[in-house]
């Protein structure tokens, strides 16, 4: 039979995406999330928690920086919030130096008054919180800053719906925060609830029985209703995954959820790279451009040029944006032609790092000198050659972290964090489709 050798305990949560989140909240906006535009997300963390088994997402607030209004407002609230109110039971924190001083110098000093920022930094180190909210000018003008160096997911108020939603969906539970909870399937949840989603699907069905040409209603109905909700889906999965790496590490444990993270990355961009072609063949149709279907692009300049005289929004876009989807057709050509273009960590060797092979064996053996014991000798060296790898790549120095190298046209290149990208690139893929839709109305 199976299971588990004797003395061994396996944990198997350890390696199980948390269902349990915790948000280090600024008293200054707990006013915010109780207005009627946010508290659709209060009211979803309260249904949540009601699930058998509970997804929790537990609000600290700490009562030390609250005033007695804010205090009062936090013990009335429609969701049970945990109040700390000793702050000497909260161990110091000290910004790392490789945050700029330009960054780092109005937090340290408490450009906001009383350093309320890096206090409440302070305690979310200590919480391990998942998200800060906070609208602190100096945390939020740092905020990639502060997750590449401490792994802070500073948030302003107006994000925490959608993070809350984010925390649900990676767990298959179909739901949207605002402007109440509401709970659908997932196949009609975006096309529903997502104001970008629901007003091309609208445009689509409100247009569709003028298209003569069944090729471009094709197109549209593929592009609007099909594809752009398994975008905002893709989107949604990698942050979700995103936020469980970042909960495992800020716990001293191993990635588990790299490989997800970055399928659901390439997803996010095959699916845009999609949107763009199909786009730029719905307007070759309906303009009747005469090109061919494989020479239909927005990063063409002869389709880009003949578009200038139908579609002029399109073309300006297009054109604005040329950057932009090269940067797109960088990652998804490569992943589709020849290999991956997977987040990674970059990495610079140390002095330790540099020991020589021998160098190391001896110190592993120093340290664990009977860990070869009862081994075949035909696995001692495997092993070693492993336990080298890990010891070496432990005392790297990490320059950044999920990083992926894109290459440019002219030569060279640059490191791009594409999950500090997400929400940029969907905002930039729906102007273009706005202009689109413009190139394809009737009448």
């Amino acid at each position: 039979m199976g299971g588990c050798p004797p003395g061994r305990v396996i944990d198997h949560m350890m390696v199980a995406p948390t269902r349990h989140y915790r948000v280090a909240l600024d008293p200054y906006c707990l006013e915010d999330l109780l207005q009627y535009r946010l508290s659709g997300a209060l009211y979803l963390v309260r249904d949540l928690e009601r699930l058998d088994p509970p997804l929790r997402i537990e609000i600290v607030l700490p009562a030390y920086l609250a005033s007695e209004n804010q205090r009062h407002a936090a013990e009335e609230a429609l969701v049970r919030l945990t109040l700390v109110h000793d702050e000497d039971a909260v161990p110091p924190f000290t910004l790392s130096q490789r945050v700029p001083q330009s960054a780092r110098g109005p937090i340290e000093r408490g450009a906001e008054g009383d350093c309320r920022g890096l206090r409440l930094l302070r305690l979310a180190d200590h919480l391990k919180a998942d998200a800060v909210l906070t609208g602190i000018p100096s945390l939020l003008d740092s905020r990639h800053l502060l997750r590449q160096h401490h792994r802070f997911n500073v948030l302003p108020p107006d994000e925490f719906p959608d993070f809350v939603e984010v925390c649900a969906r990676g767990h298959d539970l179909p739901c949207t925060a605002l402007p109440a909870p509401t709970w659908m399937p997932l196949d009609i949840l975006y096309p529903r609830t997502h104001q970008k989603a629901r007003q091309f699907s609208e445009w689509f069905l409100r247009m569709a029985p003028a298209f003569t040409d069944a090729r471009l209603s094709e197109l549209l109905r593929s592009a609007l209703c099909n594809r752009y909700p398994f975008i905002l889906h893709a989107r949604d999965a990698g942050r979700f995954y995103s936020i469980q790496d970042d909960h495992r590490l800020r716990r001293g444990a191993a990635r588990a959820f790299r490989t997800l993270l970055n399928y659901h990355l390439m997803a996010f961009y095959f699916h845009i790279w999609g949107m763009l072609d199909t786009l730029a063949r719905a307007a070759n149709v309906r303009l009747s451009l005469g090109f061919d279907e494989n020479r239909c692009g927005l990063d063409d300049g002869e389709f880009v040029k003949a578009l200038r005289a139908g579609a002029r929004a399109l073309a300006a876009r297009a054109l604005d944006d040329r950057d932009w989807i090269a940067r797109i057709g960088s990652v998804r050509h490569p992943a589709a032609h020849s290999a991956l273009l997977l987040q990674q960590d970059v990495v610079a060797d140390t002095e330790e790092s540099l020991k020589s092979d021998a160098e190391i064996v001896e110190i592993l053996r120093a340290e664990e000198p009977d860990f070869n014991e009862g081994l075949p000798p035909d696995l001692v060296t495997q092993c070693e050659s492993m336990r080298i790898a890990e010891w070496r790549a432990a005392r790297r120095r990490t320059i950044t972290e999920d990083a992926i190298y894109v290459e440019r046209r002219g030569g060279g290149g640059h490191l791009w964090h594409p999950m500090a990208s997400l929400d940029f690139d969907l905002a930039k893929l729906d102007a273009i489709i706005d202009a689109s839709l413009d190139a394809c109305r009737c009448g």
